[in-house]
């Protein structure tokens, strides 16, 4: 149980690191504000879920 946990929290960091690098992308590409909160968005929504379907095909989550 708690090793599934590490799992999942790292997978969560993981998306923030892609988030947030997502973010910084768009601000640099001279995007506004709202553009950079929606890459980072998209980002972390894209990665958290990729993360979680290869978690899931390797049997780290799930049952």
């Amino acid at each position: 149980m708690q090793l599934r946990l590490m799992y999942v929290i790292i997978a969560v960091l993981a998306a923030l690191l892609a988030a947030a690098a997502g973010s910084f992308m768009a601000v640099i590409d001279g995007g506004r504000p709202t553009a950079a909160l929606r890459a980072g968005a998209f980002a972390f929504v894209g990665a958290l879920s990729l993360l979680i379907v290869v978690m899931g095909a390797l049997g780290v989550v799930g049952s």
